[in-house]
């Protein structure tokens, strides 16, 4: 018999996550668990499509009244139609409305992974967003993708980031994964002034600014070994294995390339290549 999916409820003083983890082939442990965020009345992300009997249950407990995606990917946006259906407005930037209401197409192992995000009309989100306590900045930041945002309330130190921050120590990169608009948004995140970090993958509630600022240095160390070996000629793949240690050989064929830690040395050599649309 296939397994429930993992779901729990994770509280951060006044902001609540909800965590989700769909089952690979209905049996194995997630790979990647993902969250959506309430805090006074706003959803930030609406999680996986395939939990949306569980996200609407949680918007209903915390009171929901509006949402906003950081990016248009299906962990992100998969409930975006599902809010709507309920009138929640929800919001996103205007490169992430056109991607949801077009919708876009999906490897297979995002298929597997998170499944597919059903077309939305999001509204487009202004430069603040408001809520009955809070007053979110609403920050650009490609890099994972071009149309990512993060939500900033100066005044409780907290940041808000979709995917821009995915761990300290991330050393696999999609192949349309933009290393430069990284850098440059993680320098810009970093000048702010910030405590709690809310990443959709890993949260980390105290000492979230320091931890943003040591995955910009070990990203800005990587480039360099990367720049120093391919001036003596090495090739990729050995620049790769040198610097970032052997390829995940498994997660490389379950993604069929798409993600590696070979795509982080050539989007810091070649830059991104485009995703198929």
């Amino acid at each position: 018999m296939p397994r429930a999916p993992i779901e729990s409820i994770e509280p951060y003083g006044r902001v609540v996550a909800l965590r989700q983890g769909r089952r690979v082939m209905g049996l194995l442990p997630p790979l990647m668990d993902v969250r959506c965020y309430a805090v006074d009345g706003l959803l930030i992300d609406s999680g996986l499509n395939s939990f949306r009997r569980q996200v609407l249950s949680f918007c209903q407990a915390q009171r929901i009244g509006q949402a906003v995606l950081t990016h248009h990917h299906e962990d992100h946006s998969g409930n975006a139609a599902t809010l709507m259906a309920q009138d929640v407005p929800v919001l996103a930037s205007a490169a992430t409305c056109e991607r949801v209401g077009r919708g876009f197409a999906l490897a297979p192992y995002q298929h597997v992974m998170w499944g597919q995000a059903p077309r939305a009309q999001p509204r487009p989100v202004e430069t603040w967003l408001e809520t009955a306590h809070h007053r979110f900045q609403i920050l650009p930041a490609p890099g994972h993708c071009d149309d990512q945002i993060v939500l900033f309330e100066p005044q409780q130190g907290w940041l808000f980031t979709g995917d821009a921050f995915l761990g300290e120590f991330v050393k696999n990169f999609r192949r349309d994964e933009d290393f430069q608009k990284t850098v440059e948004s993680l320098r810009r995140l970093c000048a702010l002034s910030f405590d709690s970090l809310f990443c959709a993958h890993k949260p980390v509630p105290m000492g979230g600014q320091q931890a943003l600022q040591r995955k910009l240095q070990l990203l800005l160390d990587i480039e360099g070994q990367v720049q120093a070996l391919h001036r003596r000629g090495l090739p990729l793949r050995q620049i790769a294995a040198q610097v970032l240690g052997p390829e995940r050989w498994l997660l490389y064929a379950f993604t069929l390339g798409d993600v590696s830690k070979y795509n982080l040395v050539r989007a810091i050599l070649f830059g991104p290549r485009p995703r198929r649309r």
